[in-house]
């Protein structure tokens, strides 16, 4: 009897082993199908948002920022929504920017910040007025490294010459 006792215990257990297998390979299988689906779902709505995009990511980049938005959304989709404020500034700004900013025309060129023509031209030499010292050094200095370069002698030699031709 003791025997009979251990085989069918042993039976009852090898049974609620196998029926427990059952149950946990159908659940493994729900769990698959529901993995799938949720990836089919993120992939739909990674496309979404790429496509929501589309005027701030290049069709260059999309593979980043798809793999970006599957990673983790809310950053790349806060980053995108960054990105896109920085390429289109806000109504309200423009409202404000236009009073504040002095009326000009639209097609009016911008004014270059040094203009030559518009400086004033220096006055001839008979009515100019005698030059500064700095002004003759420079001038004595200029003839003298030409005048060094034409005849092959010392600075010295031809700053001399040059100072006898300019001051007379």
């Amino acid at each position: 009897m003791a025997d009979e006792a251990k085989g069918t215990a042993g039976e009852g257990v090898d049974e609620r082993v196998k029926s427990l297998e059952e149950a946990l390979s159908l659940e493994k299988a729900k769990n698959e199908v529901l993995m799938e689906q949720v990836l089919k779902s993120e992939n739909t709505l990674a496309e979404k948002d790429l496509e929501g995009f589309a005027d701030v990511i290049p069709n260059e980049d999309r593979a980043f920022w798809r793999g970006q938005l599957l990673e983790n959304r809310e950053i790349a989709t806060g980053m995108l929504n960054r990105m896109r404020e920085r390429l289109t500034p806000a109504p309200a700004a423009k409202a404000e920017a236009a009073p504040a900013a002095p009326a000009a025309p639209a097609t009016a060129a911008p004014k270059p910040m040094h203009n030559r023509e518009a400086a004033p031209r220096p006055a001839s030499a008979a009515g100019a007025p005698a030059a500064s010292p700095a002004d003759k050094a420079a001038k004595i200095r200029n003839r003298a490294q030409e005048i060094a370069r034409r005849d092959g002698c010392s600075f010295t030699v031809a700053f001399r010459a040059a100072e006898q031709e300019i001051t007379g």
